[in-house]
């Protein structure tokens, strides 16, 4: 007998643990999705993930590109430029991420933000560390 109320304890705890889990990762889960899903999906259900996501402290480049490329397919050009902001300050020397994040900030109407990028890659100033 105590050892089937032990399974049984064991087996709950295990239960709780996944679903607390679930719930408090729910955003990243989402983002782990193929981006071509999530962009087929509801706009607002990707908008509450990714602003959830985007208030973390801290994110996989695999979670901050998910975001990116499915915020430029529902035409989100805050979201998007938010997350490559903080993709291109976590690879610094990326140069494609730099010409993508330049290039949100010119499709979101940032033009002097734009230029700047720009500028800084033409110059190579992002190589600084």
């Amino acid at each position: 007998m105590t050892v089937k109320r032990l399974s049984l304890a064991f087996v709950a705890t295990v239960v709780l643990q996944g679903t607390v889990f679930a719930v408090y990762y729910n955003d990243l889960l989402y983002l782990r999705q193929p981006v071509a899903l999530i962009s087929a999906g509801p706009r607002d259900v990707f908008i509450q993930h990714a602003t959830h996501a985007l208030g973390r402290s801290k994110l996989t480049l695999r979670h901050l590109e998910t975001i990116a490329e499915s915020a430029k397919d529902f035409h989100l050009g805050d979201i998007e430029v938010q997350a490559l902001e903080r993709r291109v300050k976590a690879q610094p020397r990326d140069e494609a991420a730099h010409l993508r994040l330049a290039d949100a900030l010119r499709r979101s109407g940032r033009y002097d933000r734009a230029e700047q990028v720009y500028l800084e890659l033409l110059n190579g100033s992002q190589r600084e560390p």
